[in-house]
Protein backbone atom coordinates (compact mmCIF):
# COMPACT_ATOMS: atom_id res chain seq x y z
CA UNK A 1 0.00 0.00 0.00
CA UNK A 2 1.61 3.26 -0.80
CA UNK A 3 1.39 6.22 1.54
CA UNK A 4 0.00 9.42 1.34
CA UNK A 5 2.72 11.38 0.55
CA UNK A 6 3.26 8.74 -2.50
CA UNK A 7 0.04 9.16 -3.47
CA UNK A 8 -0.42 13.06 -3.40
CA UNK A 9 3.06 13.12 -5.60
CA UNK A 10 1.84 10.51 -8.10
CA UNK A 11 -1.66 12.65 -8.65
CA UNK A 12 0.34 15.90 -8.65
CA UNK A 13 2.94 14.57 -11.08
CA UNK A 14 0.52 12.78 -13.44
CA UNK A 15 -2.33 15.91 -13.64
CA UNK A 16 0.92 18.20 -14.67
CA UNK A 17 1.93 15.75 -17.04
CA UNK A 18 -1.58 15.21 -18.46
CA UNK A 19 -1.52 19.63 -18.70
CA UNK A 20 2.02 20.00 -20.18
CA UNK A 21 1.68 17.39 -22.60
CA UNK A 22 -1.91 18.00 -23.88
CA UNK A 23 -0.75 21.74 -24.37
CA UNK A 24 2.50 20.31 -26.69
CA UNK A 25 -0.07 18.05 -28.14
CA UNK A 26 -2.58 20.25 -28.87
CA UNK A 27 0.17 22.61 -30.22
CA UNK A 28 1.32 20.23 -32.14
CA UNK A 29 -1.58 19.64 -33.82
CA UNK A 30 -1.80 23.08 -34.07
CA UNK A 31 0.99 23.85 -35.72
CA UNK A 32 0.73 22.71 -39.36
CA UNK A 33 -2.56 24.66 -39.79
CA UNK A 34 -0.97 27.88 -38.25
CA UNK A 35 1.64 27.41 -41.29
CA UNK A 36 -0.49 26.61 -43.89
CA UNK A 37 -2.85 29.56 -42.82
CA UNK A 38 0.33 31.60 -43.12
CA UNK A 39 1.00 30.60 -46.44
CA UNK A 40 -2.26 31.06 -47.83
CA UNK A 41 -2.10 34.71 -46.06
CA UNK A 42 1.15 35.20 -47.75
CA UNK A 43 0.40 34.76 -51.45
CA UNK A 44 -3.18 36.29 -50.89
CA UNK A 45 -1.61 39.28 -49.89
CA UNK A 46 1.42 39.32 -52.43
CA UNK A 47 -1.48 38.56 -55.36
CA UNK A 48 -3.15 41.35 -53.63
CA UNK A 49 -0.30 43.90 -54.14
CA UNK A 50 1.20 42.80 -57.31
CA UNK A 51 -2.70 43.55 -59.29
CA UNK A 52 -2.96 46.86 -56.80
CA UNK A 53 -0.20 48.21 -57.52
CA UNK A 54 0.07 47.47 -61.38
CA UNK A 55 -3.63 48.86 -61.62
CA UNK A 56 -2.24 52.35 -59.62
CA UNK A 57 0.93 52.63 -62.08
CA UNK A 58 -1.00 52.02 -65.20
CA UNK A 59 1.76 48.98 -65.78
CA UNK A 60 5.55 48.31 -65.38
CA UNK A 61 8.46 47.04 -67.48
CA UNK A 62 10.10 44.13 -65.80
CA UNK A 63 14.31 44.11 -66.36
CA UNK A 64 15.59 40.96 -66.69
CA UNK A 65 18.12 41.47 -63.35
CA UNK A 66 15.25 42.78 -61.43
CA UNK A 67 13.19 39.79 -61.33
CA UNK A 68 15.25 38.04 -58.49
CA UNK A 69 14.67 41.22 -56.05
CA UNK A 70 11.18 40.92 -57.03
CA UNK A 71 11.37 36.98 -56.27
CA UNK A 72 12.96 37.68 -53.00
CA UNK A 73 14.37 35.28 -50.22
CA UNK A 74 10.50 33.64 -50.03
CA UNK A 75 9.01 34.06 -53.31
CA UNK A 76 9.05 32.67 -57.01
CA UNK A 77 7.71 34.50 -59.97
CA UNK A 78 7.13 32.82 -63.60
CA UNK A 79 6.30 35.47 -66.18
CA UNK A 80 4.09 34.16 -69.29
CA UNK A 81 3.55 35.05 -72.68
CA UNK A 82 0.71 32.96 -74.12
CA UNK A 83 2.24 30.31 -72.12
CA UNK A 84 5.45 30.35 -73.07
CA UNK A 85 7.76 30.98 -70.44
CA UNK A 86 9.58 34.33 -70.61
CA UNK A 87 11.40 34.44 -67.43
CA UNK A 88 11.19 33.01 -63.92
CA UNK A 89 12.96 33.40 -60.47
CA UNK A 90 12.75 32.16 -56.81
CA UNK A 91 12.51 28.32 -58.30
CA UNK A 92 15.25 25.74 -59.12
CA UNK A 93 14.62 25.24 -63.02
CA UNK A 94 13.37 21.93 -63.18
CA UNK A 95 10.52 22.65 -61.75
CA UNK A 96 9.29 25.62 -63.35
CA UNK A 97 7.01 23.14 -65.72
CA UNK A 98 5.69 21.18 -62.91
CA UNK A 99 4.27 24.24 -61.56
CA UNK A 100 2.99 25.28 -64.68
CA UNK A 101 1.44 22.24 -65.17
CA UNK A 102 -1.08 22.74 -62.23
CA UNK A 103 -0.84 26.62 -62.11
CA UNK A 104 -4.56 28.18 -62.32
CA UNK A 105 -6.20 31.74 -61.28
CA UNK A 106 -7.30 30.00 -58.11
CA UNK A 107 -4.56 29.31 -55.31
CA UNK A 108 -2.85 25.76 -55.99
CA UNK A 109 -0.88 23.69 -53.95
CA UNK A 110 2.12 21.61 -55.83
CA UNK A 111 3.26 18.47 -54.77
CA UNK A 112 3.11 19.95 -51.25
CA UNK A 113 6.01 21.89 -51.61
CA UNK A 114 4.55 25.06 -53.57
CA UNK A 115 1.64 27.26 -53.34
CA UNK A 116 0.54 28.98 -56.50
CA UNK A 117 -1.97 31.24 -58.21
CA UNK A 118 -1.76 32.28 -61.58
CA UNK A 119 -2.77 36.41 -61.88
CA UNK A 120 -4.00 37.78 -65.45
CA UNK A 121 -1.72 40.48 -66.49
CA UNK A 122 -2.79 41.10 -69.94
CA UNK A 123 -5.42 44.44 -69.09
CA UNK A 124 -2.48 45.75 -66.73
CA UNK A 125 0.36 47.01 -69.32
CA UNK A 126 3.03 44.59 -67.84
CA UNK A 127 6.00 44.13 -69.89
CA UNK A 128 9.26 42.07 -69.96
CA UNK A 129 12.62 43.91 -71.23
CA UNK A 130 14.69 40.90 -73.35
CA UNK A 131 17.12 43.21 -74.32
CA UNK A 132 16.34 43.56 -77.68
CA UNK A 133 12.53 44.04 -77.28
CA UNK A 134 9.94 44.18 -74.68
CA UNK A 135 7.38 41.51 -74.51
CA UNK A 136 4.04 41.93 -72.98
CA UNK A 137 3.56 39.43 -70.18
CA UNK A 138 0.33 38.05 -70.46
CA UNK A 139 0.64 35.94 -67.23
CA UNK A 140 2.45 35.93 -63.85
CA UNK A 141 2.73 32.71 -61.88
CA UNK A 142 2.95 34.01 -58.18
CA UNK A 143 4.83 31.52 -55.95
CA UNK A 144 5.42 30.68 -52.17
CA UNK A 145 7.50 27.65 -51.68
CA UNK A 146 5.96 25.30 -48.71
CA UNK A 147 8.62 22.91 -48.48
CA UNK A 148 9.94 24.54 -44.90
CA UNK A 149 7.00 24.20 -43.79
CA UNK A 150 6.99 20.50 -42.15
CA UNK A 151 10.94 21.37 -41.20
CA UNK A 152 9.71 24.58 -38.85
CA UNK A 153 6.80 22.02 -37.91
CA UNK A 154 9.53 19.08 -36.67
CA UNK A 155 11.20 21.94 -34.96
CA UNK A 156 8.43 23.93 -33.16
CA UNK A 157 7.10 20.04 -31.95
CA UNK A 158 10.59 19.28 -30.93
CA UNK A 159 10.87 22.22 -28.82
CA UNK A 160 7.69 22.00 -27.48
CA UNK A 161 8.72 17.99 -26.13
CA UNK A 162 12.11 19.29 -25.15
CA UNK A 163 9.89 21.65 -23.10
CA UNK A 164 7.81 19.90 -21.83
CA UNK A 165 10.13 17.06 -20.68
CA UNK A 166 11.79 19.32 -18.55
CA UNK A 167 9.31 21.47 -17.37
CA UNK A 168 7.67 18.21 -15.92
CA UNK A 169 10.85 16.83 -14.15
CA UNK A 170 11.15 19.98 -12.86
CA UNK A 171 7.67 20.31 -11.61
CA UNK A 172 7.77 16.83 -10.59
CA UNK A 173 10.86 17.19 -8.23
CA UNK A 174 8.82 20.47 -7.09
CA UNK A 175 6.06 18.84 -6.16
CA UNK A 176 7.98 15.83 -4.53
CA UNK A 177 9.54 18.53 -2.22
CA UNK A 178 6.35 20.71 -1.55
CA UNK A 179 4.61 17.61 -0.65
CA UNK A 180 6.96 16.42 1.62
CA UNK A 181 7.09 19.71 3.32
CA UNK A 182 3.54 19.75 3.34
CA UNK A 183 3.03 16.24 5.27
CA UNK A 184 5.94 16.64 7.99
CA UNK A 185 3.84 17.83 10.17
CA UNK A 186 2.02 14.69 9.64
CA UNK A 187 4.90 12.79 9.87
CA UNK A 188 5.71 13.79 13.54
CA UNK A 189 2.44 14.30 14.33
CA UNK A 190 1.83 10.44 13.58
CA UNK A 191 5.66 9.75 15.56
CA UNK A 192 3.98 11.30 18.57
CA UNK A 193 0.56 9.72 18.57
CA UNK A 194 2.49 6.04 18.11
CA UNK A 195 4.54 7.16 21.22
CA UNK A 196 1.11 8.15 23.13
CA UNK A 197 -0.36 4.74 21.53
CA UNK A 198 2.36 3.13 23.13
CA UNK A 199 1.30 4.33 26.88
CA UNK A 200 2.79 7.64 27.12
CA UNK A 201 -0.48 9.31 28.09
CA UNK A 202 1.76 12.61 29.06
CA UNK A 203 2.33 13.97 25.43
CA UNK A 204 0.08 15.64 23.36
CA UNK A 205 0.66 16.48 19.53
CA UNK A 206 2.37 19.54 18.25
CA UNK A 207 0.26 22.21 17.35
CA UNK A 208 1.57 24.27 14.92
CA UNK A 209 -0.64 28.10 14.60
CA UNK A 210 2.56 29.01 12.24
CA UNK A 211 1.83 26.72 9.49
CA UNK A 212 -1.09 24.66 7.73
CA UNK A 213 -4.25 25.98 9.76
CA UNK A 214 -5.96 22.56 8.90
CA UNK A 215 -3.00 20.06 10.30
CA UNK A 216 -3.46 22.85 13.14
CA UNK A 217 -6.84 22.20 13.14
CA UNK A 218 -6.84 18.13 12.87
CA UNK A 219 -4.14 18.39 15.84
CA UNK A 220 -5.66 20.72 18.23
CA UNK A 221 -9.26 18.33 17.57
CA UNK A 222 -7.18 14.80 18.36
CA UNK A 223 -5.91 16.69 21.11
CA UNK A 224 -8.99 17.34 22.53
CA UNK A 225 -10.03 13.31 21.66
CA UNK A 226 -7.06 12.59 23.52
CA UNK A 227 -7.82 14.73 26.70
CA UNK A 228 -11.63 13.25 26.88
CA UNK A 229 -10.26 9.62 26.62
CA UNK A 230 -7.90 10.36 29.68
CA UNK A 231 -10.39 12.26 31.57
CA UNK A 232 -12.67 9.55 30.72
CA UNK A 233 -9.88 7.01 31.79
CA UNK A 234 -9.58 8.19 34.92
CA UNK A 235 -12.99 8.49 35.68
CA UNK A 236 -13.13 4.65 35.10
CA UNK A 237 -10.27 3.81 37.86
CA UNK A 238 -11.75 6.24 39.74
CA UNK A 239 -14.97 4.63 39.84
CA UNK A 240 -13.94 1.16 39.99
CA UNK A 241 -12.23 1.86 43.12
CA UNK A 242 -15.04 3.39 44.40
CA UNK A 243 -17.34 0.86 43.61
CA UNK A 244 -14.51 -1.64 45.25
CA UNK A 245 -14.37 0.81 48.64
CA UNK A 246 -18.39 0.71 48.87
CA UNK A 247 -19.11 -3.44 47.90
CA UNK A 248 -15.99 -3.53 50.35
CA UNK A 249 -17.76 -1.76 53.45
CA UNK A 250 -20.66 -4.34 53.99
CA UNK A 251 -18.97 -7.37 52.07
CA UNK A 252 -15.95 -7.25 54.92
CA UNK A 253 -19.09 -6.30 57.61
CA UNK A 254 -21.01 -9.35 56.44
CA UNK A 255 -17.99 -11.60 56.29
CA UNK A 256 -16.94 -10.85 59.73
CA UNK A 257 -20.31 -11.76 61.40
CA UNK A 258 -19.89 -14.99 59.52
CA UNK A 259 -16.45 -15.48 60.59
CA UNK A 260 -17.19 -14.96 64.31
CA UNK A 261 -20.44 -17.40 63.94
CA UNK A 262 -17.62 -20.30 62.41
CA UNK A 263 -15.23 -19.71 65.19
CA UNK A 264 -18.18 -20.46 67.68
CA UNK A 265 -18.56 -16.87 68.78
CA UNK A 266 -22.47 -16.84 68.43
CA UNK A 267 -23.58 -19.31 70.42
CA UNK A 268 -26.14 -17.08 72.27
CA UNK A 269 -29.46 -17.75 70.19
CA UNK A 270 -30.43 -13.73 70.37
CA UNK A 271 -26.76 -12.82 69.44
CA UNK A 272 -26.97 -14.86 66.60
CA UNK A 273 -30.10 -14.15 65.30
CA UNK A 274 -28.67 -10.32 65.45
CA UNK A 275 -25.82 -11.21 63.28
CA UNK A 276 -27.96 -12.62 60.98
CA UNK A 277 -30.23 -9.21 61.13
CA UNK A 278 -26.80 -7.61 60.14
CA UNK A 279 -25.17 -9.58 57.65
CA UNK A 280 -28.86 -9.42 55.84
CA UNK A 281 -28.65 -5.69 56.34
CA UNK A 282 -24.99 -5.67 54.54
CA UNK A 283 -26.52 -8.14 51.78
CA UNK A 284 -29.34 -6.11 51.38
CA UNK A 285 -26.96 -2.95 50.88
CA UNK A 286 -24.81 -4.57 48.30
CA UNK A 287 -27.79 -5.86 46.73
CA UNK A 288 -29.41 -2.32 46.33
CA UNK A 289 -25.52 -0.94 45.08
CA UNK A 290 -25.36 -3.80 42.83
CA UNK A 291 -29.08 -3.08 41.23
CA UNK A 292 -27.92 0.69 40.79
CA UNK A 293 -24.09 0.16 39.13
CA UNK A 294 -26.21 -2.00 36.80
CA UNK A 295 -28.60 0.83 36.08
CA UNK A 296 -25.80 3.17 35.11
CA UNK A 297 -23.84 0.56 33.03
CA UNK A 298 -27.29 0.17 31.04
CA UNK A 299 -27.84 4.01 31.21
CA UNK A 300 -23.96 4.65 29.98
CA UNK A 301 -24.33 2.22 27.53
CA UNK A 302 -27.16 4.04 25.68
CA UNK A 303 -29.66 1.08 26.11
CA UNK A 304 -33.16 2.29 25.07
CA UNK A 305 -35.51 2.90 27.61
CA UNK A 306 -39.00 1.92 27.32
CA UNK A 307 -41.30 4.30 25.16
CA UNK A 308 -44.57 5.30 26.25
CA UNK A 309 -47.24 8.31 27.28
CA UNK A 310 -46.30 9.03 31.03
CA UNK A 311 -47.87 11.58 33.04
CA UNK A 312 -45.78 13.24 35.23
CA UNK A 313 -48.09 14.88 37.30
CA UNK A 314 -49.90 11.55 38.58
CA UNK A 315 -46.09 10.14 39.36
CA UNK A 316 -45.40 13.28 41.29
CA UNK A 317 -48.96 12.87 43.30
CA UNK A 318 -48.43 9.39 44.19
CA UNK A 319 -44.41 9.84 44.97
CA UNK A 320 -45.25 12.54 47.41
CA UNK A 321 -48.40 10.27 48.55
CA UNK A 322 -45.77 7.37 49.46
CA UNK A 323 -43.52 10.02 51.47
CA UNK A 324 -46.46 11.36 53.47
CA UNK A 325 -46.64 7.32 54.47
CA UNK A 326 -43.67 6.83 55.40
CA UNK A 327 -42.40 9.93 56.96
CA UNK A 328 -46.11 11.38 58.54
CA UNK A 329 -44.07 14.00 60.19
CA UNK A 330 -42.69 15.82 57.56
CA UNK A 331 -44.63 18.63 55.64
CA UNK A 332 -44.51 17.17 51.86
CA UNK A 333 -46.59 19.37 49.38
CA UNK A 334 -47.33 19.19 45.46
CA UNK A 335 -48.75 21.40 43.15
CA UNK A 336 -49.34 20.58 39.81
CA UNK A 337 -51.78 22.16 36.77
CA UNK A 338 -53.30 19.28 35.27
CA UNK A 339 -51.76 16.22 33.53
CA UNK A 340 -48.02 17.15 31.86
CA UNK A 341 -47.38 14.15 29.85
CA UNK A 342 -44.11 13.19 28.44
CA UNK A 343 -42.34 10.45 26.44
CA UNK A 344 -40.47 8.03 28.50
CA UNK A 345 -40.33 4.68 30.69
CA UNK A 346 -42.47 5.49 33.60
CA UNK A 347 -40.80 3.17 36.40
CA UNK A 348 -37.49 5.13 35.60
CA UNK A 349 -38.99 8.39 36.13
CA UNK A 350 -40.69 7.29 38.99
CA UNK A 351 -37.19 6.52 40.09
CA UNK A 352 -35.99 10.16 39.28
CA UNK A 353 -38.80 12.22 41.41
CA UNK A 354 -38.27 9.42 44.28
CA UNK A 355 -34.62 9.58 44.32
CA UNK A 356 -34.77 13.59 44.72
CA UNK A 357 -37.83 13.47 47.04
CA UNK A 358 -35.65 10.94 49.22
CA UNK A 359 -32.99 12.74 48.76
CA UNK A 360 -34.52 16.00 50.03
CA UNK A 361 -35.87 14.04 53.43
CA UNK A 362 -32.39 12.22 53.64
CA UNK A 363 -30.31 16.31 53.95
CA UNK A 364 -32.59 18.40 55.31
CA UNK A 365 -34.20 18.39 58.96
CA UNK A 366 -37.92 17.39 60.39
CA UNK A 367 -39.05 21.12 60.68
CA UNK A 368 -37.91 21.73 56.50
CA UNK A 369 -40.51 21.69 54.36
CA UNK A 370 -40.56 19.85 50.99
CA UNK A 371 -42.34 21.33 47.68
CA UNK A 372 -43.11 19.31 44.65
CA UNK A 373 -44.19 21.13 41.22
CA UNK A 374 -45.07 20.28 38.15
CA UNK A 375 -45.37 22.64 35.23
CA UNK A 376 -45.21 23.33 31.54
CA UNK A 377 -42.78 25.90 30.05
CA UNK A 378 -42.14 26.76 26.72
CA UNK A 379 -42.66 23.12 25.26
CA UNK A 380 -41.11 21.32 28.42
CA UNK A 381 -42.44 19.43 31.54
CA UNK A 382 -40.40 21.05 34.54
CA UNK A 383 -40.39 18.99 37.55
CA UNK A 384 -38.77 21.05 40.63
CA UNK A 385 -38.06 19.60 44.54
CA UNK A 386 -37.19 22.40 46.77
CA UNK A 387 -36.85 22.73 50.11
CA UNK A 388 -35.89 24.88 53.03
CA UNK A 389 -33.30 23.02 54.33
CA UNK A 390 -29.75 24.23 55.17
CA UNK A 391 -28.55 24.37 51.52
CA UNK A 392 -25.52 23.36 49.92
CA UNK A 393 -22.06 25.71 50.01
CA UNK A 394 -21.42 26.75 46.57
CA UNK A 395 -18.15 24.68 46.13
CA UNK A 396 -20.40 21.43 46.68
CA UNK A 397 -22.56 22.20 43.59
CA UNK A 398 -20.17 20.79 41.12
CA UNK A 399 -19.62 17.69 42.46
CA UNK A 400 -23.33 16.77 43.50
CA UNK A 401 -23.75 14.33 40.36
CA UNK A 402 -20.07 12.59 40.30
CA UNK A 403 -20.20 8.90 41.20
CA UNK A 404 -19.48 8.18 44.69
CA UNK A 405 -19.17 11.45 45.84
CA UNK A 406 -20.19 12.64 49.64
CA UNK A 407 -20.30 15.89 51.11
CA UNK A 408 -18.78 14.58 54.06
CA UNK A 409 -16.65 11.43 53.26
CA UNK A 410 -16.55 10.15 57.08
CA UNK A 411 -20.53 9.50 56.65
CA UNK A 412 -19.42 6.32 54.14
CA UNK A 413 -22.74 4.63 55.81
CA UNK A 414 -25.36 7.19 54.22
CA UNK A 415 -26.35 5.96 51.10
CA UNK A 416 -24.19 4.99 48.00
CA UNK A 417 -23.27 8.06 46.55
CA UNK A 418 -25.03 7.09 43.81
CA UNK A 419 -28.81 8.32 44.07
CA UNK A 420 -27.99 11.62 42.07
CA UNK A 421 -25.89 10.47 39.49
CA UNK A 422 -28.60 7.70 38.69
CA UNK A 423 -30.88 10.76 38.63
CA UNK A 424 -29.26 12.34 35.71
CA UNK A 425 -28.12 9.70 33.94
CA UNK A 426 -32.26 8.72 33.81
CA UNK A 427 -32.86 12.52 32.79
CA UNK A 428 -30.43 12.71 30.08
CA UNK A 429 -31.59 9.13 29.05
CA UNK A 430 -34.83 10.75 28.36
CA UNK A 431 -33.56 14.13 26.41
CA UNK A 432 -33.78 15.90 29.08
CA UNK A 433 -31.66 18.29 31.39
CA UNK A 434 -31.10 18.59 35.51
CA UNK A 435 -29.99 21.33 37.17
CA UNK A 436 -29.70 22.34 41.12
CA UNK A 437 -29.70 25.85 43.06
CA UNK A 438 -29.18 26.36 46.06
CA UNK A 439 -28.32 29.40 48.90
CA UNK A 440 -27.24 28.55 52.16
CA UNK A 441 -29.68 28.78 55.00
CA UNK A 442 -32.37 29.12 52.59
CA UNK A 443 -32.84 25.90 50.78
CA UNK A 444 -32.54 23.90 47.86
CA UNK A 445 -33.80 22.88 44.50
CA UNK A 446 -33.79 20.49 42.36
CA UNK A 447 -34.74 21.10 38.38
CA UNK A 448 -35.95 18.69 36.04
CA UNK A 449 -36.81 19.47 32.24
CA UNK A 450 -37.81 17.07 29.87
CA UNK A 451 -39.41 17.24 26.18
CA UNK A 452 -43.38 17.95 26.48
CA UNK A 453 -45.48 15.62 24.78
CA UNK A 454 -49.22 16.09 23.53
CA UNK A 455 -52.06 15.05 25.54
CA UNK A 456 -53.19 11.55 24.61
CA UNK A 457 -56.60 13.53 23.63
CA UNK A 458 -54.84 15.84 21.31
Amino acid sequence: MRSIRSRLTVTLAAVMIAVILGGAVIAALAIFPVLAERDRSQLETVVSRVTTSLEATGGASIQPGSLPDIAGSSLGVILLDDAEVLAAAGLPVEDVEVILATASETMTDVEGRYLTQMVDTSSLDLTFDTGTDRVAVTDAVLVVRTADREAIGILVITALSVTALVTTTILIIAAMIVVGRGLRPLTTIAARAERIADGDRTLRLPVDDTGDPEIARMARTINVAFDVQEDAENRVRAFVADASHELRTPLTSATGWIELYQRGGLTDPARLEEALGRVSTQLERMRTMTDELALLARTDAGRPLESARVDLSRIALDTVADARVLHPQRQITVHVNGEAWVLGDEPRLAQVVRNLVGNALQHTPDEATITVTVTSVAGRRVLRVSDTGHGIPATHLPHLFERFWRADPARSGAGSGLGLSIVQALVQAHGGSIGVTSVPGEGTTFEVSLPALATPDA
